[in-house]
């Protein structure tokens, strides 16, 4: 079997993102094939999230593992930092894109870090595994600036309007947070539409 791409359009501010992410992943662990499946996180600039959906989130997300400490919504502009995580995918593939994504999103919400200050997001990147100077080069231009804005043209032309939004195959998708359950059963049936 070739492998299963999964797409999940979020952004790095936006705590259900940071939920979907860890749903989606569950969802992928618990399905029938795993290794074949390819996750990819997509580029949306969602911005910031009103006070009480930040309250309902940090609630929601505590059966997941999540701990959202902070009390104000962030509002970085958060473009450099998926230029980040576009380039752990570059480098690293899936796997280094989920590490530095996961990264920023515990910035965020644990230690309220400001994701938009490049001397923030290089340590950050260089503690997820990507390299200091390499980061610090990005940084310093408009690379991966592109990625970024395809994700963004992409979900328009999709129909994608808010985050998360979960996309298998052609058809299937999941607009907002869902159970691992619900994601779960999506990547079921994809595999079994192979």
């Amino acid at each position: 079997m070739t492998d299963l791409v999964l797409g999940l359009w979020g952004d790095v501010t936006d705590p259900w993102s940071y939920v979907a992410k860890h749903r989606v992943e569950a969802a992928v662990a618990v399905s029938e094939r795993p290794a074949d499946i390819v996750l990819i996180h997509h580029a949306f600039l969602a911005g910031p999230v009103a006070p009480a959906e930040l309250e309902r989130a940090a609630i929601a997300c505590r059966p997941d593992g999540i701990d959202i400490t902070v009390t104000s919504p962030p509002t970085a502009d958060t473009t450099d930092a998926h230029r980040l995580v576009a380039l752990g995918l570059a480098l690293g593939g899936p796997a280094l894109q989920g590490a530095v994504l996961e990264r920023l999103y515990a910035a965020v919400f644990t230690e309220g870090l400001d994701v938009g200050s490049p001397r923030v997001l290089q340590r950050l990147a260089a503690e997820a595994g990507l390299d200091e100077h390499r980061v610090g080069d990005l940084l310093a231009s408009s690379e991966r600036s592109a990625e970024v804005a395809a994700d963004v043209a992409a979900a328009g032309a999709s129909g994608i309007v808010s985050t998360p939004h979960f996309v298998v195959g052609e058809d299937s998708r999941l607009s907002g947070p869902a159970s691992i359950e619900a994601y779960a059963l999506l990547i079921s049936q994809a595999i079994a539409d192979r």
